[in-house]
């Protein structure tokens, strides 16, 4: 009976189960090549022996693997204190990924989720270095960019904060999914809090990337069973007169999305950034 409420308890998340798997099968074989040493030929007793030397040293490669790149899958819900507990601090590799991306969807370089070169390389130039010097001037200028936007967005999430009275925390990923938020808000309210910053260097851009941030936060909704809030700030760069038409398509959309969306249009100028 005892064996039988262990067995219980193991199977009670991912990380259980596989550990009882792993036990059952390596106790099996050793049981046999203990109990019928004897009876078996050299020949039937080598499979079983590199079997137990070996079947270690593969359960320790898996379990890097698993532990490195899909820990947030090994738990159960049950696991966990409470929601707060499957949010995660992005990896530095997340982190960058991710910036390059919002660079890259501020300049208008992402299409369909894809991200694209603006200067076309399969169609002739009259000279190549006219072409690399292209380049490298758009480099230098998202590197520019980029040291801005970064400088932006902790701008903004220090505003909102106080705004707020809330501590944050930055670059947040919920769990084992996709969704992932620039900030999170640590409160004692029932109600999950997250920031998103925007930048928009023109109006166009604004129109497709939208989407992206209308799925996070529809996955994080779900996940939090409704108690989720964004405030999607959004700092352009453009004239009030292109504004209009901006922000009537964001409502828009956010209209259709079941998700608790704010969202808030703030002029590049009125961002102080040190």
């Amino acid at each position: 009976m005892g064996i039988l409420k262990g067995a219980k308890d193991f199977a009670r998340n991912p990380l259980g189960i596989i550990a009882l798997f792993i036990s059952l099968i390596y106790g099996f074989a050793s049981l046999l090549l203990d109990s019928s040493a004897e009876k078996l030929t050299e020949a039937e007793r080598w499979p079983l022996i590199l079997f137990i030397v070996l079947f270690p040293i593969m359960v320790l490669v898996a379990f890097y693997k698993l532990v490195t790149k899909h820990h947030g899958k090994l738990y159960a819900p049950g696991d966990f204190q409470d929601d707060k507990s499957f949010l995660r601090t992005l990896s530095p590799e997340e982190q960058e990924v991710r910036l390059q991306k919002e660079v890259k969807e501020s300049f208008g370089q992402v299409k369909g989720g894809q991200i694209f070169d603006s200067v076309d390389s399969t169609k002739p130039s009259k000279r190549n270095s006219d072409n690399q010097n292209e380049r490298e001037k758009r480099q230098e200028e998202h590197r520019r960019f980029r040291q801005e936007l970064e400088k932006i967005e902790a701008s903004v999430i220090e505003h909102i904060a106080e705004e707020y009275g809330a501590k944050v925390e930055r670059n947040i990923g919920i769990g084992g999914t996709d969704a992932n938020f620039d900030a999170f808000f640590h409160s004692k309210e029932d109600r999950f809090t997250f920031i998103e910053v925007k930048v928009l260097r023109s109006a166009e851009p604004a129109m497709i990337m939208l989407d992206r941030i209308l799925y996070n936060a529809v996955v994080a909704d779900k996940f939090f069973d409704s108690r989720f809030k964004l405030i999607l700030a959004v700092v352009y760069y453009f004239e009030e007169s292109e504004l209009e038409r901006v922000e009537r398509f964001w409502r828009r959309k956010l209209r259709n999305c079941p998700a608790n969306i704010e969202l808030r249009f703030i002029p590049r100028n009125d961002v102080e950034v040190v």
